[in-house]
């Protein structure tokens, strides 16, 4: 069974006076005024009952303080495994004192078995903190929705095709290295459908590149038909029992789905002539998930939008994740719920850009007891207009701009700008440890 919490330390013999040092003392002694939160963390690493066989491993308390150290730092697990064999203020912060580190695959595992969930209650940690410490009140804040993009190459058409052709081959020759005796008609496509894609991105012409895109499609069925007898025959061999051809299998088919998709909205789009809404485009073959941001006259973004309420202090005090292109008025409500149910209070005061301002949202947020609300750029009612003119909006309107600053932090130090955790529950998981690390070293600043 994992441990939880190692609570014979090691004595000290080292005690640094940088800046960095006593941050990382600071944000130690939050986690160590929060045991509690640890051990609902501990869920995620729960094993058979009675397991007692296996190598000792980290700590719940160490995957936690290794999490928060990665993203602060921004380094890759590489980098944080040679980190942890001779920085000492790695080492004290993580609690690591053993000679060799993990591995970094071990590393990764484990800083990925901590859910979204959890990494929401370590978010909140520095937010509490704030509020003992009375440097953060939570009677004023201010929402701002931004986009974060997943770690995929800009989509065309060409490229998507290419994903597949490749991937699709990999696997098929995979299955014939690791099963010589099964029968299924293969040949290599991959060098004449890359020419292909280089020469769609090299050339203006519309008719040639329909021509290259022909020709395309054609290898793409003969992929196609290679990838369905494959197959059959991983289905002959699964039912021998073999688990490998399952996992081959389930690949292929999620891959052979994708291809379809792909050559669907290629032809509609470039054949056809048609627009295809964003919501029914597929962008990548990796990140299904991923959706197009387009804000104003700005270029799509492809990712996920966020929404983010700051707070006085500069912290951000909680985070909505959800998948589309929204429109911000319509999470303004969500927002304001979410806060609500997060911290038990209402602010006294809000502001948001002009994007969430409607009469709904105006009314909605006087229901919920705010006193003062502010929309910048649209006014949503003559009562704001009112407000407009006096001092109390200007103070608003000023306060309003600081969590651009908060969101500008957070992507160019902390990483919000891209995930490069995958899947839709490893965006999420990325998303909300990037904000913890930006609110421990905020709270633990604010402290020193």
């Amino acid at each position: 069974m994992r441990q939880i919490i190692d609570f014979q330390g090691q004595l000290k013999f080292y005690n640094s006076q940088s800046q960095k040092s006593k941050e990382y003392e600071k944000i130690n002694e939050i986690l160590e005024k929060n045991p509690t939160v640890v051990y609902e963390v501990a869920k995620d690493f729960k094993t058979k009952k009675g397991k007692i066989v296996g190598a000792k491993g980290l700590t719940v308390d160490q995957v936690i303080r290794l999490g928060i150290l990665k993203q602060k730092e921004q380094i890759s697990y590489d980098e944080l495994r040679n980190g942890l064999y001779d920085n000492i203020v790695y080492q004290n912060f993580s609690k690591l004192y053993i000679k060799r580190p993990p591995r970094k695959s071990t590393l990764q595992n484990n800083i990925k078995r901590i859910s979204t969930k959890s990494w929401e209650k370590i978010m909140e940690l520095p937010v509490k903190e704030a509020r003992e410490k009375k440097i953060e009140k939570l009677r004023k804040i201010r929402m701002d929705a931004t986009g974060v993009e997943t770690n995929i190459h800009p989509p065309t058409d060409s490229r998507l095709l290419w994903d597949c052709c490749r991937v699709l081959s990999r696997l098929m020759v995979c299955v014939k290295d690791e099963y010589p005796e099964m029968i299924f008609s293969y040949h290599d496509h991959t060098k004449r459908v890359k020419r292909r894609v280089y020469f769609i991105s090299n050339t203006k012409k519309k008719e040639k590149r329909k021509k290259a895109y022909t020709d395309i499609v054609r290898m793409m069925k003969h992929i196609k038909r290679y990838a369905v007898e494959c197959i059959h025959g991983l289905k002959t061999e699964e039912r021998k029992g073999d688990i490998e051809a399952k996992v081959y299998r389930q690949e292929i088919e999620k891959y052979l789905s994708c291809l379809e998709c792909i050559i669907n909205q290629m032809r509609r789009r470039v054949f056809q002539g048609e627009k295809i809404d964003a919501h029914e485009k597929l962008v990548s073959i990796f990140e299904p998930h991923t959706d197009i941001i387009v804000k104003g006259g700005r270029a799509p973004l492809f990712g996920h939008k966020i929404l983010l309420t700051g707070g006085e202090s500069g912290l951000i005090v909680d985070c909505l994740i959800k998948k589309g292109n929204w429109n911000d008025k319509n999470c303004f409500e969500e927002g304001l719920d979410s806060f609500e149910n997060k911290y038990s209070c209402v602010p006294k005061e809000i502001a948001t850009d002009g994007g969430f301002a409607s009469t709904h949202n105006y009314l909605y947020a006087q229901s919920k007891g705010i006193s003062r609300v502010l929309f910048t750029k649209k006014m949503p009612s003559r009562i704001v207009e009112y407000i407009k003119t006096s001092r109390a909006y200007k103070k608003l309107r000023n306060f309003r701009a600081g969590i651009e600053g908060s969101i500008s932090a957070a992507k160019r130090a902390y990483g919000l700008d891209r995930c490069i955790w995958k899947g839709w529950e490893g965006f999420q998981q990325y998303v909300l440890s990037c904000i913890a690390a930006f609110n421990f070293t905020t709270v633990a600043r604010a402290l020193l």
